[in-house]
């Protein structure tokens, strides 16, 4: 008897060790953003968003920054894109963070390759990260930009009045 309780001691010894030493595949990586304030940020104030139903500012990494400005149709891989979203246009109430990360090829190829996040303010906290159906329905439209909205945006900021979904539906070929 002795020895039956002794295996059944060391068993659950075992696996409860195993649990903290053996990676779980099935846990989610969570990506952490909290400096995404450091990075440049394109609109220099808050603009409105058609898109998202709300007022945001843009923030780009190193990588998204030529790319972004000169409406690219190809964004490198590592390229970040930040959208902090505000529910009114004096960016007094925050609402939530939107992040798109692009990933090595072969993490979504049917939608460019584009991760989503969308976080609190600090970037710490994630709310909905991944292949988010919402994000990818919409961003398809703008799939000539790599799946950025960056010609309506670039209007935006030089003073064009436009709109996002009326923008990429009613492709001009005109490169601003």
């Amino acid at each position: 008897m002795r020895s039956w309780i002794l295996l059944i001691i060391l068993l659950t010894v075992f696996i409860v060790t195993s649990m903290f030493y053996i990676p779980n595949d099935t846990q989610k990586h969570v990506m952490e953003f909290v400096q995404w304030r450091e990075n440049y940020d394109l609109t220099e104030g808050i603009i409105e968003s058609d898109a998202h139903n709300a007022y945001i500012e843009i923030y780009l990494n190193d990588k998204a920054k030529e790319a972004y400005i000169e409406v690219k149709r190809d964004f490198p891989v590592g390229s970040e894109v930040f959208k902090p979203l505000y529910s009114d246009r004096e960016a007094k109430h925050f609402a939530r963070l939107v992040i798109m990360v692009k990933m090595q090829k072969g993490y979504d190829p049917d939608h460019g390759d584009w991760w989503y996040g969308v976080y609190d303010e600090s970037g710490r906290v994630m709310g909905y990260e991944g292949r988010i159906p919402e994000c990818i329905s919409c961003h398809e439209m703008a799939k000539e930009t790599d799946y950025m909205f960056s010609r309506s945006v670039m209007k935006k900021l030089k003073g064009i009045d436009t709109n996002e979904f009326e923008e990429y539906l009613l492709d001009d070929g005109e490169v601003y």
